[in-house]
């Protein structure tokens, strides 16, 4: 009965392909193998980050092979253990992410989840054996407006992606609320990006969190202002340490 359904399962999907190929991320035109979620013109515009800052995944330069902390981190480390991004913010990164945001396509999250659950196998030690998958969260008013969480769409797909490699990994998308609707970060600066977010956020359920290693999951990273409140109230609540998958970076 568990083959059929498999068997099943597979036609299903072959079906879905057949019907709807998979299309670019960045501009929804046919992809032609160039990349898993992008065209040949679109790829061209991805900057893959090759060496960043551990604690923040803020690009670095070429230099040691294995750099040290940004001199950010070093002034005022933040709470979080470490942040990874594959790619820099721009180009057909920018353009997917803000489909998936505001184009109301969901679907998009598929095989961009996919791309972070990659992103998440070649990962150094911090990120080897998460235990929740926690997706950055909206505020109620804004998720009823946009009517759905970028975030959590792709902290799925980079569940259901990762599963056969990390098959105890649970994903908790309600664990984190928001409790105030902050502004939009966009136009504001390292310091009032981070009063902005102070203690806007969470835990339910605090009994999950104890001892456990959390993958905080977002779609872009600007100074790490959210994700650093995200990280205070997971920690304050008994994680063991809180570490952070986007996307994108950006160069700040």
């Amino acid at each position: 009965m568990l083959r059929a359904r498999t068997f099943g399962t597979r036609l299903w999907h072959v079906a879905l392909t057949l019907l709807y190929p998979p299309r670019c991320a960045g501009c929804d035109a046919p992809l032609d193998g160039a990349h898993p979620c992008f065209c040949r013109v679109c790829a061209l515009t991805l900057v893959p980050i090759a060496r960043a800052c551990p604690r923040c995944a803020r690009p670095l330069a070429t230099g040691a092979e294995r750099p040290a902390p940004c001199l950010a981190c070093l002034v005022r480390p933040p709470r979080f253990a470490a942040a990874l991004a594959p790619f820099e913010y721009g180009g057909a990164v920018a353009q997917a992410i803000k489909r998936l945001k505001w184009g109301q396509d969901p679907q998009l999250a598929t095989g961009l989840g996919a791309l972070l659950a990659e992103e998440l196998a070649r990962a150094p030690p911090p990120f080897l054996a998460p235990d929740l998958i926690v997706p950055v969260p909206l505020h109620p008013r804004r998720l009823r407006a946009r009517e759905f969480n970028q975030a959590a769409a792709l902290a799925f797909a980079l569940e259901r992606s990762a599963r056969a490699r990390l098959p105890a990994l649970r994903i908790a998308p309600r664990l984190l609320a928001r409790l105030r609707d902050t502004p939009p970060q966009t136009g504001l600066g390292a310091a009032e990006r981070r009063r902005n977010v102070h203690g806007a956020f969470a835990v339910r359920r605090a009994a999950r969190l104890r001892d456990r290693c959390v993958l905080l999951v977002d779609d872009v990273m600007t100074t790490g202002a959210t994700a650093d409140a995200c990280a205070s109230a997971l920690l304050a609540a008994g994680a063991a340490s809180v570490v952070v998958l986007t996307l994108g970076r950006a160069m700040t």
